[in-house]
């Protein structure tokens, strides 16, 4: 089945959104940090210094413009207030390979052969580096750059999925460097969220020298690898469009032609092209040696806008290949009273996110240790809009003031203590259950044979997702050209 939206412009923006609040929010201003004399790299590097929930933080940042991409607002995806603003950051596609690497200043002053754990995060947190010290468990993070959309894909016939490849110089940068900022390079974590999650799942099947990973809202279930036809299918339209604006090739093309031949074609970004190293990556084990995983209630606020355009008796034809167990367990058949929209996105929910989450942590929890997780707080700016795909970012991060919502702010809190747990190689709740966060603030773990669970996830349709083959074709139909951030 071909990717059913574009998750790495989103996983970017999301970034982009959280780290320019990021300091807005930090209790001190920037400033000159202290500098690091560096081992292995041979050279004196000059951090970033600033205060976050009262600890001291340092960054040491790579320059930092980003792969060129066609600009979104993300702040109405995430209902974050104009105040914010949405900064426009400098675009280069051949030096946007970089990193940010974030760790306790504590650490730089005092040196007792401690080597603290180390998470590569596909993007860019940094107050989980201060709750890490508050919790007396320091540890250092890592956020790299990476190019995106066509920039990413590769050329017809030779290198593909340079997203990946970067990722990949990413991580064995840290396992070269970190010990000279203080880390431990046989302690790390990867992690990602939404097109992130995409990455850090093919990076298990990949032998990336992890210990730990995080898939958050994202794995190749659902922007599965694509045949060399899918992307010739795509190249093709594209090639013309830019010969007619640059008049140039594909591969001479620059970078302005390709934004606006990816604007026509309606597409923001690439998938991952087929590869032997991802072959069976559906029957394989993930490569690690401890796994988080987990999901938000309304993943499917992506195709809102697209599905409800749409009349009554199209959603019907759209879904009208699915088994009748599952057409009525969503109600999806034309007899249901109810409208047909909110239904096929609880479906589109279930099928690329929640079920995958069940389906990942169902077959590693008795191999490993395993840590299966919900997130149903609503969004504290917009409760109406549930909790929706991306607002875990909003709690994990911290990078906006949520002082005003004791409920969102305890979830942000309980996330935090959470992944830092997890990151130090402890078990951060109960492993046989599912760790629930929200609503109401409310942080506990679900039975995942309890009716509380099921109630939440459809815990009645996962074993119908996977015995029933049509749902991949249905919930493409229905997903198909409706993908928008503007939701």
């Amino acid at each position: 089945m071909p990717p059913l939206h574009n998750p790495h412009l989103l996983c970017k923006a999301l970034s982009k959104a959280i780290s320019t609040s990021k300091l807005a929010m930090s209790s001190t201003k920037p400033q000159t940090g202290p500098s690091l004399r560096h081992p292995s790299l041979d050279g004196t590097l000059l951090g970033v210094q600033y205060e976050r929930d009262g600890v001291s933080v340092t960054q040491f940042r790579g320059v930092r413009p980003i792969c060129p991409q066609n600009h979104v607002d993300i702040r109405r995806l995430l209902r974050i207030p104009n105040k914010y603003g949405d900064e426009i950051e400098k675009e280069d596609e051949l030096n946007c390979t970089n990193l940010v690497v974030t760790l306790p200043t504590e650490a730089l002053k005092v040196d007792d052969g401690r080597k603290l754990p180390v998470m590569i995060w596909i993007h860019d947190p940094s107050l989980l580096v201060a709750t890490s010290v508050k919790l007396g468990k320091p540890m250092i993070i890592v956020s790299p750059n990476y190019r995106l959309n066509i920039f990413a894909f590769g050329a017809r016939i030779g290198e593909k999925n340079l997203a990946l490849q970067d990722q990949r110089c990413a991580i064995d940068w840290v396992v070269e460097h970190i010990a000279g900022f203080g880390g431990d390079k046989s302690n790390i974590t990867l992690a990602g969220s939404s097109a992130g999650g995409v990455y850090v799942h093919a990076h298990t099947f990949l032998a990336a020298p992890v210990k730990r990973a995080v898939l958050m809202s994202g794995s190749l279930y659902l922007s599965p690898p694509q045949p060399t036809e899918r992307n010739e299918a795509f190249l093709a339209p594209l090639e013309k469009l830019v010969h007619e604006d640059s008049g140039t090739p594909l591969e001479e093309a620059p970078a302005e032609s390709l934004l606006k031949g990816l604007k026509t074609l309606n597409v923001n970004s690439m998938w991952l092209r087929e590869m032997p190293e991802l072959k069976d990556w559906r029957d394989r084990m993930e490569d690690v040696e401890a796994l988080m995983v987990g999901d938000v209630e309304y993943e499917s606020i992506l195709w809102h806008n697209g599905l409800v355009a749409l009349p009554h008796a199209d959603v019907h034809s759209l879904t009208s290949g699915l088994h009748p167990s599952l057409a009525e367990e969503y109600a999806l058949h034309p007899s249901s009273a109810s409208p047909p929209h909110l239904s096929a996105l609880s479906l589109i929910s279930t099928h690329l996110f929640h079920h995958p989450t069940y389906r990942i942590a169902a077959r590693s929890r008795p191999k490993k240790p395993t840590y299966q997780y919900l997130i149903d707080e609503p969004n504290p700016f917009s409760p109406t809009s549930r909790a929706h795909h991306g607002v875990d970012l909003i709690y994990l991060f911290g990078g906006y003031d949520l002082s005003e919502w004791s409920e969102a702010e305890n979830v942000g809190k309980a996330m935090r203590t959470a992944w830092v747990k997890f990151v130090c190689g402890e078990e951060p709740w109960d492993r046989e259950g599912c760790m629930a966060f929200g609503p109401g603030g409310r942080c506990a773990v679900l039975d995942l044979k309890g009716e509380e669970w099921k109630e939440r996830r459809k815990g009645g349709a996962m074993d119908l997702m996977g015995e029933h083959e049509g749902v991949p074709g249905v919930v493409g139909g229905l997903v198909r050209g409706r993908i928008s951030l503007d939701n």
